[in-house]
This record gives C-alpha cells, sequence and structure tokens, in this order.
C-alpha cells in the first residue's frame, strides 16, 4: 500500500499545482502569500494557529481585524498597508473570477475542509506553514499529502481508500477546466 501511496500523492502534487498554474496569481497565491507575511511580521502570536485561522476563515477575525474594529487600528501603518494589498486582492474581478470558478460545488467545499482538517491533524507545523506561505513547494505538499493518504488508508478499507482518491482526483479536473475557462490566457 505504501507505494500505492507515493503515487497516488505524486499524482495529487501535479493536480495541485496544475491547479495552481490555472489559477490568477493574485486570488490564490497573492492571496496567501499576503496573510502569510500580516501573520509572520504582524500577528506572531498565532503562528502556531496560522493554518486552524486559514482553514476555519478566522484569520481577518484574528489577526487583521476591519477597518472599524480596535484589532485593524492597533496595527502600525505597515502592517495596516498590507492589510489594505490584501482587501485590494479580495475586491478585484480577478478575486471575483477565481471563486465564481471554484464555487458552486457543495460536495467538493466538504471535501476540501475535511481534507484540511485531515492535514491539521497529520501533517507537521512546518508542512502547514508552506502550504500557505510557499505554496510553490511541492516536495513539503507531496509529504503532507503522503501522510493524509495514510491516514486515510487507516481509517477506511481500501474500497473507500479508492474512492477518496478518485474524489480528488474528479474535484481537481472539476477545478482545474472551470479556472482554465475562467483564465483562459494562463
Amino acid at each position: 500500500m505504501s507505494s500505492r501511496i507515493e503515487s497516488d500523492a505524486v499524482k495529487w502534487v501535479e493536480l495541485h499545482k496544475d491547479y495552481m498554474d490555472k489559477s490568477s496569481y493574485g486570488p490564490f497565491r497573492g492571496q496567501m502569500k499576503t496573510k502569510c507575511h500580516i501573520m509572520l511580521e504582524y500577528c506572531p502570536d498565532e503562528r502556531d494557529n496560522f493554518f486552524d485561522l486559514m482553514h476555519q476563515h478566522k484569520f481577518e477575525e484574528t489577526c487583521t481585524g476591519n477597518h472599524a474594529s480596535s484589532t485593524f487600528k492597533s496595527h502600525s501603518s505597515k502592517c495596516r498597508s498590507s492589510i489594505q494589498k490584501l482587501d485590494n486582492i479580495k475586491k478585484s474581478t480577478e478575486y471575483a473570477q477565481f471563486m465564481k470558478a471554484i464555487s458552486g460545488m457543495p460536495k467538493s467545499d466538504e471535501r476540501f475542509r475535511q481534507w484540511r482538517s485531515q492535514m491539521a491533524s497529520v501533517c507537521s507545523a512546518d508542512e502547514l506553514e508552506t502550504y500557505y506561505c510557499e505554496p510553490d513547494d511541492m516536495i513539503k505538499f507531496q509529504s503532507c499529502q503522503e501522510k493524509v493518504l495514510h491516514l486515510v488508508a487507516r481509517e477506511n478499507n481500501e474500497e473507500n481508500y479508492d474512492a477518496y482518491v478518485a474524489e480528488w482526483k474528479n474535484d481537481y479536473t472539476t477545478y482545474i477546466r472551470r479556472l482554465s475557462k475562467a483564465f483562459p490566457d494562463l
């Protein structure tokens, strides 16, 4: 089973890389890197919780606040500038196109939430931080996904493992097709 997991993780990396390549830079990698920068520079006390804050959609609430909040007002002008950069990404046409392309697939959204929870339970802190802060690092991404697949294999019988992998391949293929349509020049 280990060689099969390694092979599936390699395929997962290929699909994830294609997904990233088909995504406009700003909405996907730019947003992740900007949030990482904010966390490292201006919210370092939350570094150990960063992955959880991101996948539970609590990053803004905890680290940046909104423009009317005391959290936002307590930040330096440099930090507020980084937060504005993040806000600009979220207000961009590219971001709207990206969100439209990846939305409307509730079962896939649920699988992504489950997957990030699985990552949080088995991947190292370095792998989790790298997922957001260095999204092009496919070596750590693959290492983390092998751990997720081992977890899935332990928790499920072979048939359920196969279904899990097939669903992921289908989800990524669908997202890639949608992103290719939304961003045909990439």
